[in-house]
């Protein structure tokens, strides 16, 4: 009778790890490799000058934005981390514009953790934004790189 109970209690912890195991999905990146892996895939590196701190009007830091390039596949990923309201739902914004386009390539959705945007741009010019608003959205953050540039 002891075995049986040890063996039930052997099986709840077993799937009480488990379940705890599941709870860290990649979704909930909490470090820029970490999102820069969940949201672009494998193979993909910071740029030169590319990382930026998104920051409200007022100089506060909410999270940081990162352009990544895959030389394999040649694209670009845009990835924005929240710091600020991590794990609550808000709008964050990552946003790439691609020289030459009249448009440009933007994830913009209620995030908890990270945004993340990937374009192919192999030979082109790029620039970078983000922004992360407060869930309320009466405040927001902002950064990034306007100027065209890593022309991959």
């Amino acid at each position: 009778m002891k075995t049986i109970a040890r063996l039930g209690i052997a099986a709840i912890a077993v799937g009480t790890l488990a379940a705890g195991i599941g709870v860290l999905q990649p979704a909930e990146a909490h470090t820029a490799s970490e999102a820069i892996a969940a949201g672009c895939g494998s193979g993909f590196k910071t740029v030169t000058d590319g990382h930026r701190a998104v920051t409200t009007p007022t100089g506060a830091k909410w999270g940081d934005v990162y352009l990544t390039y895959n030389a394999s596949t040649r694209e670009n990923c845009v990835v924005t981390v929240k710091t600020s309201y991590h794990g609550t739902a808000s709008k964050t914004l990552a946003r790439i514009a691609i020289e030459g386009e009249s448009s440009f390539h933007q994830d913009w959705k209620a995030y908890e953790h990270f945004a993340a945007i990937k374009v192919k741009a192999g030979g082109k010019c790029v620039a970078y934004w983000a922004d992360i608003a407060a869930p309320t959205g009466t405040a927001h953050a902002a950064g990034g790189r306007w100027d065209f540039a890593n022309c991959g």
